[in-house]
């Protein structure tokens, strides 16, 4: 399973279990077949391109931002 994909999942899984811990999403990336190697790989791709926030140790996505023109 390449990181695209991997992040994908992730995306779908943290939109039917927001508020996951990394742990969680760790094992259940790993029960699907991705390497451990990709699955630490893809959530910090992941928090660098912003799309994820955490707090309290807490995963969710990131609500999609709009960009404002400025005048």
């Amino acid at each position: 399973m390449d990181t695209k994909e991997l992040m994908e999942n992730i995306r779908a899984d943290l939109r039917k279990r927001p508020n996951s811990h990394f742990s969680e999403i760790y094992f259940r990336s790993v029960e699907h077949g991705a390497s451990s190697f990709s699955v630490r790989e893809a959530p910090t791709e992941m928090l660098q391109r912003e799309e994820v926030k955490t707090r309290d140790g807490k995963w969710r996505l990131s609500a999609p931002v709009e960009r404002r023109k400025s005048v």
